[in-house]
């Protein structure tokens, strides 16, 4: 899977993001967020992401313990990639099965996914704890996307990216000990999965299928009787 090149990026107004990209306000959106990790290497995590105030304020949740919480705290910037779904679960489990390539943010610290079709640069406004997830308020600070065709709708896709994401918050509940809440996490992934391979038919969705599959059944051994 090849993705695009840094030329053929469109740099637009990031009040414009909105409409360009056809977003509602509080909508859950999954994208992938790419921050700086400390060493200075590039890091992609899966993410629910909502714009607020017309597109004026992004909010994220993600877990405390995470690599992308910590990153958002130290260096206060980051990248929300609108990118296809292979890439976000990619980006959730980083099973290694879909390549991705980094670029340099115009005006953050924070890498942008190459394969993504748009990306939208953010600084962090507002950072607090919740439970255990970390509320972060951001403000967009630069805009590009790309003219590229819309695929159709894949359900199979859809329920990866949902199975995908269940599984990448097993290890953290289970680090916090609760293990109720992974368990309820993993049961749900493996029912996604399911449809997903049902639905998937054959080719490169139905191998990254077998792939997410292959980490459900790693985690299992992880999760105490």
């Amino acid at each position: 899977m090849c993705g695009p090149r840094d030329s053929e990026w469109i740099s637009a107004s990031p009040f414009s993001l909105m409409e360009v990209l056809v977003l509602e306000d509080d909508v859950n959106y999954e994208v992938v967020v790419t921050t700086l990790s400390m060493d200075g290497s590039p890091h992609a995590a899966a993410m629910g992401c909502r714009f607020l105030g017309q597109g004026s304020t992004i909010a994220l949740r993600p877990h405390l313990s995470s690599q992308t919480a910590q990153n958002l705290l130290r260096w206060r910037s980051g990248v929300l990639n609108v990118t296809a779904p292979e890439y976000v679960v990619e980006a959730a489990l980083d099973l290694g099965a879909v390549a991705m390539s980094f670029g340099v943010g115009e005006v953050v610290k924070a890498p942008v996914l190459r394969e993504a079709s748009a990306a939208i640069e953010f600084v962090v406004v507002e950072a607090s704890e919740a439970d255990v997830w970390l509320d972060v308020r951001g403000r967009p600070v630069a805009f590009r996307y790309r003219l590229t065709p819309v695929r159709p709708f894949s359900r199979s896709a859809s329920l990866l990216v949902e199975a995908a994401v269940r599984l990448s918050r097993v290890e953290p509940f289970l680090s916090m000990g609760r293990r109720d809440d992974a368990l309820r996490l993993w049961s749900e992934a493996r029912s996604l999965l399911d449809d997903a391979l049902r639905l998937s038919g054959g080719g490169d969705l139905r191998r990254l299928v077998e792939a997410v599959r292959g980490r459900l059944y790693s985690l299992e051994g992880l999760i105490p009787p």
